[in-house]
């Protein structure tokens, strides 16, 4: 339900890409989770490695809220691009950039790099497979105990 992310966006967003946060949001009424940077770190995405390593090697307070005053708000990394798009009066994606040489050509600063509070609780490239079963298992044991 997405109602519930509105509610507790950031909280809530940061709680589901681990097990027990998954279990919570799942007791509060939610039908599913969103693990977009946990995909966008994962082996088998196709994004250039630099950014999984960003992923990685971020601590909870690197991501920066953007357009806050606009829709859609968003949440990225914070380089040196997106800490110049904090608190501006217009909306940011005319200033997205070029997504290309982000996604595979690895410029950290060519694009915003969208990626949600939570990498800072991703420490490791791990194959999708290992993500889910890993994500599956504890999620059951979280639920019966």
């Amino acid at each position: 339900m997405f109602a519930l992310l509105v509610l507790g966006q950031q909280a809530l967003c940061y709680l589901t890409c681990w097990p027990s946060g998954m279990a919570a949001a799942f007791a509060l009424g939610a039908e599913g989770v969103q693990m977009g940077t946990r995909m966008v770190s994962a082996a088998e995405s196709p994004v250039h490695t630099n950014w999984k390593d960003a992923i990685v090697a971020a601590a909870e307070t690197d991501t920066l809220f953007l357009n806050g005053q606009h829709s859609p708000a968003l949440r990225a990394l914070r380089t040196d691009k997106t800490e110049a798009l904090v608190n501006v009066d217009h909306n940011v994606f005319g200033e997205f950039g070029d997504a290309q040489a982000l996604y595979f050509g690895g410029d950290m600063e060519a694009a915003i790099a969208l990626t949600g509070q939570v990498a800072g609780r991703i420490d490791s490239v791990r194959p999708v497979a290992d993500i889910i079963s890993d994500t599956v298992s504890e999620f059951a044991a979280a639920v019966a105990s």
